[in-house]
């Protein structure tokens, strides 16, 4: 299963640090949530409501939002408040909301009047999926070194000294952020990619990217063949290596790449240009701002 819903709109700026000094009273720590690391996915405990059952969920920051098993949320005794479209890589599925939940997440946070959506199927061994819900309410910080993620809230931050600030899209749900991808060292094409925790991969490039920008047709050599599958949509996929992808002032080259072939549906224009996935998110640590709309990339030793 991935994630939801897509939205986009607006212009976005790379910055400096020193754009967003401001005169905000300094971020306090308010929780600390130590995380499993498995397989390159970040593992967060989380109990629902009054139920003292730890569950295993990804934190996933291209999901806007968070899900779990329709057959757990049953055995929880979770609510179904209403139904609804949710978009997905591949179409669009009808899901059950449950709203109202207090969402425990380790030891010290607590969120409370959270929506929670119901789905048939979570990939895997996880039992649900957390996604920006704590961003939404404190400055998140992630640090794969010490495998936590520590809360602030919102104020003036000390950043360390070695990183980059990228400027989220504005007018959107889930981060976009700038980059630019060249497949075989020829043509550049920029988009704004979502950061994405949740997603085991480098990069993909979605259908209407890759067709906008004819990635397919400029010497691209394909690696292997597969596909995509999304809530039962399939979606052709061809896998190799791209010449660079820039992040910024981060560069990798000879980097794994995703292409995603067109298919059956048609993508709509506030469809993502595609994602970048933890294998370029695990080689930094973050701060997620969404408040002053930043992504703070700091290389790992």
């Amino acid at each position: 299963m991935r994630k939801s819903i897509f939205l986009l709109a607006a212009f976005c700026l790379l910055c400096s640090k020193a754009a967003f000094a401001n005169n905000d009273r300094p971020a306090e720590l308010r929780a600390i949530v130590k995380f499993e690391l498995d397989s390159g996915r970040i593992i967060v405990p989380v109990r629902l409501n009054d139920s003292q059952r730890t569950l295993r969920f990804l934190f996933d920051t291209g999901a806007d939002g968070m899900a779990i098993r329709q057959s757990l949320a049953d055995s929880l005794n979770l609510p179904e408040s209403h139904s609804q479209s949710a978009n997905i890589v591949g179409g669009t599925a009808k899901i059950s909301i449950s709203r109202g939940n207090s969402v425990h997440i380790g030891d010290t946070l607590t969120l409370p009047e959270q929506s929670i959506a119901l789905f048939p199927e979570i990939s895997g061994d996880l039992d649900g999926i957390l996604g920006l819900n704590p961003a939404y309410r404190y400055i998140t910080e992630v640090n794969f070194d010490r495998q936590e993620i520590r809360l602030y809230s919102f104020g003036k931050f000390q950043y360390p000294e070695n990183g980059e600030f990228i400027t989220m899209k504005d007018s959107t749900n889930i981060i976009l952020i700038p980059a630019t991808l060249n497949i075989v060292g020829k043509k550049d094409a920029e988009g704004f990619f979502v950061f994405d925790t949740g997603a085991s991969y480098h990069l993909i490039g979605f259908s209407r990217f890759v067709r906008k920008n004819r990635l397919l047709l400029t010497g691209f050599k394909p690696e292997s063949e597969a596909s995509t599958v999304s809530m039962g949509h399939a979606t052709p996929v061809f896998n190799g290596k791209a010449f660079q992808f820039r992040l910024n002032r981060f560069t990798f080259d000879q980097m794994p790449v995703t292409l995603q072939a067109s298919s059956s549906r048609n993508d709509s224009a506030d469809t993502p240009d595609g994602s970048i996935g933890i294998f370029i998110i695990n080689r930094f640590n973050f701060v997620i701002d969404k408040k002053q709309r930043t992504v703070f990339l700091s290389p790992r030793e």
